[in-house]
């Protein structure tokens, strides 16, 4: 379990300098996989199904914020974006499950150079995606993700408290699922730009200031992703992996 935490917030120390707000997951999968190299594409396949799972939960919380906000003046656009994310997550799920879809995929791969090592890769996650055991871990796993994302969404609505905006918990149950998900698009580093944009955005339909919709974003960057990452920083350069490494250069250096 402490080997997973560390995984954790070392990927995110490592990935806050890719594209898109969920640029660590790319480095989990490297660093579970390179920990499991007999079973290639299982740590890829865990990431991607915890993640769908994920994507899943937060849009459905977006679907109940907006349902009770469209009473108090959200638009329903807002509600029909939030049903669209939701069936596009839920349709995604059920295609990457399709046997024949993933047959068009590897002979279509099969015309691209270096085919053999993507299509080897492709074979592993996509068996390892059909053989998760999802039926046993739903049951504990689906809680704990649901904690967790309406954890960061309390934390929104605590951030903006402390600015003195006292808006309705369910108006950010609406806009801060449909601000992570959006920042996930992979066209800027960690998502900067697309967050921000959507703070200022979906709270400045409700008279919030723009300047402060944006310090908020910040510090909600801050506390959901440069904290952990700080904290990963520090397992890396103290951890006992690092500290064995560090001791076995010492031991050559000393043995010269």
């Amino acid at each position: 379990m402490f080997l997973l935490i560390k995984l954790y917030f070392m990927s995110i120390f490592f990935g806050i300098l890719l594209p898109s707000s969920m640029g660590f997951d790319a480095v989990r999968i490297y660093m579970i996989e390179k920990r499991n190299k007999q079973k290639i594409g299982a740590g890829g396949a865990s990431v991607f199904v915890d993640r769908l799972i994920g994507f899943f939960l937060l849009s459905l919380l977006g679907v109940i914020g907006a349902w009770v906000a469209q009473n108090h003046g959200v638009s329903s656009n807002v509600l029909f974006t939030a049903l669209f994310i939701n069936f596009f997550v839920i349709s995604l799920f059920f295609v990457l499950r399709n046997k024949s879809l993933y047959s068009c995929v590897t002979s279509y791969l099969l015309k691209i150079k270096r085919r053999k090592k993507i299509i080897e890769y492709l074979t592993l996650a996509y068996s390892a995606i059909n053989s998760f055991p999802l039926k046993k871990v739903i049951l504990w796993t689906v809680p704990l993700i649901l904690l967790g994302q309406l954890s960061t969404i309390f934390c929104g609505f605590l951030i903006f408290k402390a600015f003195a905006i006292d808006l309705p918990f369910f108006f950010h149950l609406t806009f801060l699922p449909l601000i992570s998900i959006i920042s996930i698009i992979p066209v800027s580093i960690s998502g900067f730009g697309l967050r921000e944009g959507g703070f200022v955005y979906f709270y400045g339909l409700f008279g919030v200031d723009s300047n402060i919709s944006f310090f908020v974003s910040l510090l909600y960057y801050f506390v959901l992703m440069m904290i952990p990452a700080f904290i990963g920083m520090l397992l890396y350069l103290f951890g006992s992996d690092q500290i064995k490494s560090i001791k076995n250069e010492l031991k050559q250096i000393n043995d010269r």
